[in-house]
C-alpha cells in the first residue's frame, strides 16, 4: 500500500525547522534585552528626578541658614522683642543669595524675594517665633 519509505525527502526541508527555532530564539534574547534596557533607561529617570534641585528651594535655605546663623551671632538675648529691634534696625536687604534677598517688613515679617537667573521668580512672607532660644520660621503665603 502506502509506504514512507519509498516517499522522497527534499535534503534541506530540516533547515527550515531549524530556522524557525534559531529566530524563535533571537527573538526572546531581544525581548529580554529590550526589557533591561527600558529598566535601565526607567532607573536612569527616576535617579535625573529625584536629584533634581528645585531653585527656588535652593535659595530658600542658602538664605534662611545665613539668616539663622546671623540672628544667633548677633542677638545676645534670643526673644521676640529682641530680634524684632535688630531686624528694625537693619535697612534694606538683611541677607542676599544669588541676586535674592530677604528684607524686615514694617508688619513684622520676612519678606524673601526670588531671583532666578537674573528674572523675578515670587516672593514669600514668613513670620518668625522665637521659643526656648530657637528660632521658627512660618510661611505666611
Amino acid at each position: 500500500m502506502f509506504s514512507i519509505k519509498n516517499r522522497r525527502r527534499s535534503k534541506g526541508f530540516i533547515i527550515i525547522y531549524v530556522m524557525f527555532i534559531v529566530s524563535f530564539c533571537i527573538f526572546i534574547a531581544l525581548s529580554c534585552f529590550k526589557l533591561e534596557v527600558l529598566k535601565r533607561q526607567n532607573n536612569l529617570n527616576m535617579e535625573k528626578s529625584v536629584l533634581k534641585v528645585d531653585p527656588t528651594q535652593k535659595i530658600k535655605e542658602y538664605m534662611l541658614t545665613e539668616l539663622d546663623e546671623l540672628l544667633y551671632k548677633d542677638v545676645t538675648t534670643l526673644t521676640n522683642d529682641e530680634v524684632k529691634n535688630y531686624l528694625s534696625s537693619k535697612t534694606g536687604s538683611i541677607v542676599q543669595y544669588d541676586n535674592s534677598y530677604i528684607k524686615y517688613d514694617t508688619n513684622n515679617y520676612l519678606v524673601l524675594m526670588y531671583n532666578v537667573n537674573n528674572k523675578f521668580c515670587k516672593e514669600e512672607h514668613y513670620q518668625y517665633k522665637v521659643e526656648n532660644n530657637f528660632i521658627f520660621y512660618r510661611c505666611i503665603d
